[in-house]
């Protein structure tokens, strides 16, 4: 081992861009003479490229040269956080734009079976890769894969997840983290004893139950009340139901977690029972009416999950691994969740966009 370098270790791109903190597709444009990037980020992946003792693999550049097709298929439900998802996998195919990578988006609007019926046409149509956000009924999904045949397509999933043994690897915010933060939050809010619920989407789904174990393994160890689950299904309409219902049968509620970007419904609901800025609210990621709800006081935090980089990194990882420059040491790839109350929501609104055009992948 010289300079942290094992030297009985084939060197690939893939290292090279982990050591810089850069895409692939930048190491690959400096060392193939890309006049599209900077001369510093040139001489550094130069510099790394002789120190690591990177050769150039005929293999990789070989595959490269073909097209490789993906698709993103979303289920028809929180379009705020779809549409970041999409602009982070847009960002991907811009970034490996000299390695002819496409993603066709689609939606679909049946649940399991509408899935696997155009996951079995895209294997006819000779796609690579897919990367999905699976629907409701996670489990079926998981089950009908098992028993069907896809060719060489190779299955991703982001923001939640299917069972291992049937993807590649899933790409999602760590909900168990993001639980407990919104349950240490509400406790330093409002006190011990004090009464909060759960609101997500469907207990059904792997990264909700994952969120919802960090939450109450939290309310338990702060000595919270806990009033229950409650679930909408990531439906706007029974959101707005839900919130009636929640109030009717705890109107002495002191907090509420909503564990969904589904939630603008919710809170019109409150607002509209006289709940407006009674109860503390967390809430779950960044958009723009999100941004109103913080900045008014009627959501106290928001708990931001990145969906951007989960679709960013969901089709780079895809690209990388399908042309072996990218082992998993984990098949689950979580990205930090992140607070952000009303101080500090402008680095989020509006230096967000800037700092994930860039080539560092937090």
């Amino acid at each position: 081992m010289t300079n942290g370098v094992d030297k009985n270790k084939k060197i690939t791109i893939y290292d090279i861009a982990q050591e810089l903190r850069i895409s692939i597709a930048t190491v690959s444009r400096a060392l193939n003479g890309k006049e599209d990037i900077s001369e510093k980020t040139r001489e550094a992946v130069y510099e790394a490229a002789e120190r690591m003792g990177y050769k150039a693999s005929k293999t990789a550049a070989s595959l490269s040269r073909k097209e490789k097709k993906f698709a993103a298929l979303f289920p028809n439900l929180i379009h705020d956080y779809d549409n970041e998802v999409r602009r982070g996998i847009q960002k991907a195919v811009e970034e490996l734009h000299d390695y002819h990578v496409s993603v066709e988006m689609i939606t679909i609007e049946g649940k399991a079976e509408g899935y696997m019926e155009k996951l079995k046409e895209l294997s006819y149509k000779d796609y690579d890769g897919a990367l999905i956000i699976p629907p409701e009924g996670e489990e079926q999904l998981s089950e009908l894969l098992r028993s069907t045949r896809l060719g060489k397509l190779s299955l991703v999933t982001m923001t939640t997840d299917l069972d291992r043994d049937v993807r590649v690897f899933g790409v999602q915010s760590n909900g168990l983290v993001a639980g407990h933060m919104a349950g240490e939050l509400l406790a330093t809010l409002l006190g011990p004893g004090k009464k909060v619920a759960l609101v997500t989407g469907q207990m059904t789904s792997q990264i909700h139950k994952s969120t919802a174990k960090g939450f109450l393994d939290e309310v338990e160890a702060q000595k919270l009340t806990f009033a229950g689950t409650y679930e909408h299904y990531d439906d706007p309409k029974k959101a707005y139901e839900t919130a009636g219902r929640l109030i009717a049968e705890h109107p002495d509620l002191d907090g509420i977690y909503l564990a969904t970007a589904n939630s603008v419904t919710f809170c019109s609901r409150l607002v509209e029972l006289g709940y407006g800025g009674k109860i503390k609210i967390i809430a779950s990621d960044v958009f723009p009416k999100m941004v109103e709800l913080v900045r008014s006081g009627l959501v106290y935090a928001t708990i931001f999950q990145n969906p951007f980089n989960q679709g960013r990194l969901a089709v780079q990882y895809l690209f990388e691994y399908l042309l072996g420059e990218r082992k998993f040491e984990e098949d689950e790839i979580l990205l930090d969740p992140q607070i952000v109350i009303r101080s500090n929501m402008e680095l989020y609104e509006k230096k967000c966009v800037e700092v994930m055009s860039e080539d560092i992948l937090f």
